[in-house]
């Protein structure tokens, strides 16, 4: 009799482990700092022209930063107020990621201006300059593709579902996606 309750208390046990893994599985994609840079390098120079200002974002070099999870953007800045100045500068700018599991691929969103520094320029005109590259970046930024996973990766196809996390780890940025196990069987 005792070794029937053994046996039925170890077959629940196992039935809940087993239903609880097939739920889902979770695969992790590794990019180094290098892949992230070689892949946003290829957005740039990007400009933007209006009556106020024209500016140049070029030369970007990618920061991988474990404490928030966010992608870093460090550029220089070329900034032409007609009829008044140019100047340069760098600028810097971080951002998350979105995925779209439909594409499989990883963009750039929210990009925020965290720092701007334009060298020999009055205070009001670098205020004018960040405001027009705030507006250049939210609009150039967001489809900047990151990654894009590989159809002709069987693990890659099949983790094309649910971005559960991203984080920074060693100088990588490891995102980590959920495979429902029970989609894939239908």
């Amino acid at each position: 009799m005792r070794r029937y309750f053994f046996s039925r208390g170890f077959y629940i046990a196992l039935f809940f482990l087993l239903a609880q893994s097939s739920v889902a599985s979770a695969y992790t994609v590794e990019l180094t700092q290098n892949e992230v840079q070689a892949a946003v390098a290829d957005y740039f120079p990007v400009k933007h022209i209006s009556p106020f200002v024209m500016l140049t974002a070029h030369n970007p070099k990618v920061s991988l930063e474990p404490k928030n999870g966010r992608i870093g953007l460090e550029f220089s800045v070329l900034a032409n107020v007609p009829g008044i100045l140019t100047g340069e500068g760098r600028g810097l700018i971080d951002g998350d990621l979105e995925y779209r599991d439909k594409t499989g691929e990883f963009y750039l969103r929210d990009p925020k201006i965290k720092s701007l520094e334009l060298y020999d320029m009055p205070a009001e005109v670098t205020a004018t300059v960040k405001l027009a590259l705030q507006a250049l970046m939210k609009q150039s930024l967001p489809v900047m593709l990151v990654y894009k996973l590989q159809d002709n990766d069987l693990k890659q196809r099949m983790a094309k579902s649910v971005l559960s996390s991203v984080t920074v780890r060693d100088g990588k940025l490891l995102l980590e996606l959920s495979v429902p196990v029970s989609g894939l069987l239908d």
